[in-house]
């Protein structure tokens, strides 16, 4: 998720300035019916942006509490009368009689629980719900309608959604908090003709917010194998890409296999694939929408973006971060992943190029006017986009920081202490303290002295002890 001109796995945008663009065909029905319904929108907002009057003794009233876990979501969502269905589970509470939500700019028109509508109030993008005291789980559904957009914060016109990192309220009632995980179900209904959309149906483990997503298009397949564990891989394209798709992926079947062989199993399906994107102008790279990623075009023909991505498959979503500031947990190890995985499979000389090109990248941070500081103190006391901490540092310091590891232990030590990391938190929200300590107790290296030197320091690291 590089900005500027830095070019990193993750999608590069500019946070400077607001992105704006043609609409494209993809879309073309919601696009001729949004007058309609924006009208309708804001006709029914000045509705129901308080339903703390619904006629019931027996329900709470709307009230804030952002502590209520989010167990599953489940969506229906349909893209020709742009309006949303969400089955929210909630973890029940005997204490708290309310939950909270972001909104961004939904419309809610109904909120109903076994059989009862809901009281409830919205208030610049957050929605608080009076829900009814239970020891047990309890599914709520909300009713609403959603808006297009253009500036990488919501369902964008041409067909793609893009939530990173805190607008997935946008589309669905959410937390965007990345130590929040939920299963997911997603139906999207009101494709255009001649078009598919390409997401997940179904996820069981626990997942960030932001890895919820969606593509639709004129898309063509191509399979690219299965691996020893029975993963599909492939990659999805437009029609003009196929060769462009099937380059940056030749080897993406075999870095997926090793990832698997090397860190457990993957956790989100048996169908995994490469997807190529229309962003708007200004961004490349990819992003962690498991089991399909998203991949801009101008980054498809890259094998170090799908492996990039592909990775996050195991740290960044199938071990998620507990804090912003834990960014390097999540871009440094993929970084490093994507280097060490087509090493192994595309052989030393590829690898060596893909550290040279890391290098360069490190030497225009550091030359640069940007944030520096890889892994900051504190835990969600920052703004990710507008503090900094969305730029080269996590990447490459991050990076190099694994690099360093492999050098001080050895490829296997490694390899082995990140399984054990994976299988222990597959599904939870960790923070970097909690690896460095897994590293500190798993083998005879304290790695802590030099993570401050390569994660906590605006300089380079110099010292021997902390060289790769």
């Amino acid at each position: 998720m590089g900005i500027k001109s830095y070019s990193f796995m993750d999608v590069s945008i500019s946070r400077l300035q607001l992105l704006r663009h043609t609409p494209m065909p993809v879309c073309e029905h919601a696009l001729q019916l949004s007058a309609f319904f924006l009208l309708l929108a804001s006709l029914l907002t000045a509705c129901v942006t308080d339903r703390n009057d619904v006629n019931s003794d027996n329900l709470p009233d709307a009230s804030t509490d952002w502590s209520r876990d989010i167990l599953h979501t489940s969506l229906n969502i349909d893209l020709q009368t742009m309006t949303g269905i969400a089955d929210l589970v909630l973890s029940g509470s005997l204490l708290s009689s309310a939950a909270s939500f972001e909104i961004g700019d939904l419309t809610i028109t109904s909120i109903v629980s076994n059989g009862d509508q809901l009281k409830f109030n919205v208030t610049q993008g957050q929605l608080d719900v009076g829900i009814p005291l239970s020891a047990e789980p309890q599914t709520i559904t909300i009713e609403y309608y959603f808006n297009l957009h253009d500036n990488f914060d919501g369902i964008l016109a041409s067909g793609v959604t893009f939530t990173w990192p805190y607008h997935c309220g946008n589309i669905f009632p959410c937390k965007s908090q990345p130590a929040e995980g939920s299963g997911f179900e997603l139906v999207v209904n009101g494709i255009p003709d001649g078009e598919i959309s390409i997401h997940p149906e179904l996820i069981t483990a626990d997942a960030p917010s932001y890895m919820l997503a969606w593509a639709v298009g004129e898309y063509d397949y191509s399979m690219l194998g299965v691996t020893a564990n029975g993963t599909e891989v492939g990659v999805y394209y437009f029609p003009d890409e196929e060769e462009s798709a099937l380059n940056g992926t030749r080897y993406l079947r075999d870095v997926f296999d090793w990832f698997e062989q090397t860190y457990g199993q993957y956790p989100f399906g048996e169908k995994v694939a490469s997807v190529s994107v229309r962003w708007p102008a200004g961004g490349f790279g990819g992003l962690e929408h498991h089991p399909f990623w998203h991949i801009a075009g101008e980054s498809l023909n890259d094998p170090v973006v799908h492996a990039h991505e592909a990775s996050h498959g195991w740290f960044g979503n199938g071990v998620r971060i507990g804090c912003w500031e834990d960014f390097v947990l999540s871009e440094g190890i993929a970084s490093y992943l994507a280097a060490r995985a087509l090493n192994e499979v595309a052989g030393e000389e590829y690898g060596n190029q893909i550290w040279v090109s890391y290098e360069n990248k490190l030497d225009l941070l550091q030359n640069s006017d940007e944030n520096k500081i890889a892994w900051p103190e504190g835990c969600n006391e920052i703004d990710i986009l507008e503090d900094g901490l969305y730029g080269a540092a996590p990447y490459m310091k991050g990076a190099f920081f694994f690099k360093h590891l492999e050098y001080k232990l050895g490829k296997d030590v490694l390899d082995r202490l990140l399984r054990d990391f994976f299988i222990m938190n597959s599904g939870h929200a960790v923070n970097m303290q909690m690896l460095i300590t897994a590293i500190k107790e798993g083998s005879t290296y304290d790695p802590t002295v030099c993570a401050q030197s390569w994660l906590r320091m605006e300089s380079v690291v110099e010292a021997n002890a902390c060289i790769y």
